[in-house]
């Protein structure tokens, strides 16, 4: 799952579904950049996708619902939940574009700039060359470890 598709349901399941309407979100301004890593489990980082996530409401009821509900949920998809690229690449903050009228809808907009990692697992018939390998794109799989054992061993003394 992408960081956009991350983000949108995020923000999705938590606004009441009349604070939705004429909702879309985007990809703007993708920059692929060169950025390799080796992840271990057969899997490489080849590089990363950057780009601009676009929340945009044509038609958010503010004098229903507060837009700060929509940056308080945004700043804690962007707290909990945005990968580690996002503050190694040290991406900027998430800005908004509130257009208020007097018929209690706005336009709004939220730019939050992202990265995507794009990875690669070595597979015998994979569509990608490189390296004199064959490679599949894939969502990069991170082992943890869920316990630990010390073995301590104590030499004799004399």
């Amino acid at each position: 799952m992408s960081q956009l598709e991350s983000l949108t349901a995020f923000i999705t399941a938590n606004l009441p579904p009349d604070a939705m309407q004429m909702f879309s979100s985007s990809m703007e301004d993708c920059e692929l950049v060169r950025n390799a890593k080796a992840l271990g489990n057969n899997q490489r980082r080849i590089g990363v996708l950057t780009y601009t996530a676009r929340l945009s409401w044509d038609d958010f009821p503010y004098r229903k619902y507060s837009p700060g509900l929509i940056y308080a949920l945004v700043l804690a998809w962007v707290d909990e939940f945005a990968n580690e690229l996002r503050d190694e690449l040290k991406l900027a903050d998430p800005t908004v574009d509130p257009e208020f009228d007097d018929e209690g809808s706005c336009i709004l907009d939220v730019v939050v700039p992202l990265v995507d990692p794009l990875v690669l697992r070595e597979v015998e018939k994979g569509p990608i060359p490189f390296k004199g390998k064959k490679w599949d794109i894939v969502n990069p799989e991170i082992w943890e470890a869920s316990q630990l054992e010390f073995i301590v061993q104590r030499g004799d003394a004399s």
